[in-house]
């Protein structure tokens, strides 16, 4: 399967975006071949987080507590709650906006992501890149810019295609864009208000 696509955004961070129903999340070393991989002590294939409808529901392969109480089935993922895998690594999950499927995952113990990410991002059918707290990422605008817009992400078929909503200057590659677009791989947006581009991951 595809490792998740990367979203860097200048002067921000990178986050993994994750559109698949399922991401496998594991131990960090050559070979395995998890969606997400985490520098620490836990298992091959920790647990897995599958998207069902609206919801998110993780299933363990090992020891792991959700909200302090131990998993012992899958069990549906609400905004707040701790994910703790072998008593060491603590998961932060977040739905922003009940209006989106679209979930924040961050690790919140001293441990990092590889490769080094801010978060990750567990796609349902929109996600938004904005300034404000019910943004899927928060993206402070440039000192001395008051910036009340968004990017909006839209999933169409096997694609995606994105909106800005009041970003000023806006470009993606060479054109200047007023209208959705198609997000492709590569692709380079810019604005007055926000860079950014999405690799492979």
């Amino acid at each position: 399967m595809p490792k998740p696509k990367i979203l860097w955004i200048d002067g921000v961070g990178s986050y993994a975006m994750c559109d698949s129903d399922e991401v496998a999340i594991g131990q960090a070393f050559p070979g395995n071949d998890v969606d997400l991989a985490i520098r620490g002590d836990l298992s091959r294939r920790a647990c897995i987080i599958g998207r069902k409808g609206e919801d998110h529901l993780v299933q363990a392969y090992q020891s792991m507590t959700l909200d302090g109480q131990p998993l012992l089935r899958p069990a549906i993922l609400r905004s707040g709650c701790i994910l703790k895998i072998a008593d060491r690594i603590e998961l932060l999950y977040t739905r922003p906006t009940v209006l989106s499927g679209t979930a924040r995952l961050e690790l919140v113990s001293n441990h990092r992501w590889q490769p080094v990410l801010t978060a990750v991002i567990l796609l349902g059918d929109s996600c938004i890149i904005g300034p404000t707290p019910d943004a899927h990422v928060v993206c402070p605008p440039p000192r001395g810019i008051d910036w009340a817009g968004r990017f909006v992400w839209f999933r169409q078929a096997d694609g995606w295609i994105c909106k800005g909503i009041a970003c000023p200057g806006l470009v993606a590659g060479q054109t200047p864009i007023s209208a959705p677009f198609t997000l492709e791989t590569g692709l380079r947006v810019q604005s007055d208000v926000a860079s950014w581009t999405l690799t492979e991951g």
